[in-house]
């Protein structure tokens, strides 16, 4: 090989290895990005999900509270009875709801957490392919 050829080979894998290593730069660039945005979803939509269990917890207290106020201030042993299978059925429908509640946000938490990191992964495959 002569000198010529060898700089030129020399030059041309410097120049593979620069481009190699900014398109490197790069795709860790966009994953930290990436990753920053998918905590700053998870961080909000975890508030808004203690807030809500928070929520519940007080809706849940104020109705035992409630329960307990209509159970002693009742006459008779059969408004007793009627109060709790009134109230029984109603904390069985709440916590119906609010279990399918805690689920949808859940799923949104899970789903808006991932979004960032799967949009730059697939991004990233695009520019691969």
């Amino acid at each position: 090989m002569s000198e010529h050829q060898t700089r030129k080979f020399a030059d041309k894998s410097a120049a593979i290895a620069s481009e190699t290593l900014e398109k490197g730069k790069a795709a860790a660039e966009q994953a930290t990005q990436a990753v920053q945005q998918s905590y700053s979803v998870t961080v909000d939509n975890i508030r808004d999900f203690n807030v809500k269990m928070i929520d519940m917890a007080q809706a849940n207290s104020e109705a035992v509270f409630n329960f307990a106020r209509e159970l002693a201030t009742s006459k008779q042993p059969s408004d007793i009875a009627e109060l709790w299978t009134a109230h029984a059925k109603k904390q069985f429908e709440t916590l119906t709801e609010q279990t399918k509640e805690l689920t949808a946000l859940g799923q949104k938490i899970a789903g808006e957490s991932a979004e960032p990191i799967a949009r730059s992964v697939n991004q990233a495959f695009k520019k691969v392919s």
